[in-house]
């Protein structure tokens, strides 16, 4: 009987615990207003839509967290949706609306800090090992931003970089390794979205596929899983 009750509870989504999902996006001068703006978009209409679509039978626990030049020290917020288990279908309803209220404000919050403190660069590695770090169980992140690291690890916005070359690639995962220690991604899908081809001619299609190529080594590497890359949170199966 109670093997039969331990396989029940594991089974059932809302006794095992809020589900943790994580959503990076660049802000400040990371990105340009109007791109910062499409994500802002994303997050209302494509993202929280299809969270709060599980939030009946599943605690859902969110951090939201700034890509930036300083990432990895970068303030996070964490947002988490009631109970359902312990919280009648009406409240669920209203609980609903106010978390997507809440965290469209903790977006725009974010990106004021950010903004004001304009730290230049994009440190994508960075936050992504502030969130392996944060992780206490399975769980997922979405990464808004346009895929090009720029910080003191690299530039991969530099069309001379050679990426599409496997010793390249490498070279760049062992300088990781040295100077910041790879992120921890064990148990972690992550899906990066948002990518674009930059607002430079040099970042053609042949650096635009070796950049996925890198970021899937990368979090490979971190014992993570990327689990969709593309333009729009639609191409992340776990939402």
């Amino acid at each position: 009987m109670t093997a039969w009750l331990l396989s029940l509870a594991l089974s059932l989504p809302f006794l095992g615990g809020a589900e943790e999902y994580q959503v990076l996006v660049a802000l400040g001068c990371s990105a340009p207003r109007h791109v910062q703006n499409g994500y802002r978009e994303m997050l209302a209409h494509e993202v929280l839509p299809r969270l709060m679509e599980k939030v009946v039978t599943t605690q859902v626990r969110l951090t939201l967290a700034p890509i930036s030049g300083r990432s990895y020290t970068a303030p996070a917020r964490v947002l988490e949706t009631p109970n359902p288990l312990s919280t009648p279908r009406f409240q669920l309803e209203e609980a609903k609306k106010a978390f997507q209220k809440e965290v469209l404000k903790a977006f725009d919050e974010l990106r004021k800090r950010t903004a004001a403190e304009c730290s230049r660069g994009t440190e994508i590695i960075g936050a992504l090992k502030a969130a392996g770090e944060r992780a206490r169980k399975p769980g997922r992140i979405l990464v808004l931003a346009h895929g090009f690291e720029q910080s003191e690890l690299m530039n991969l916005y530099d069309y001379r970089l050679k990426l599409e070359k496997r010793e390249v690639r490498q070279g760049l995962l062992q300088r990781v390794k040295a100077r910041l220690g790879l992120p921890n991604l064990e148990d972690q899908e992550v899906c990066i979205a948002g990518i674009t081809a930059g607002d430079d001619n040099n970042a053609n299609a042949r650096l635009t596929t070796s950049i996925k190529t890198f970021w899937e080594e990368l979090i490979q590497a971190s014992r993570g899983r990327l689990v969709g890359y593309g333009t729009t949170p639609r191409v992340c199966p776990f939402l």
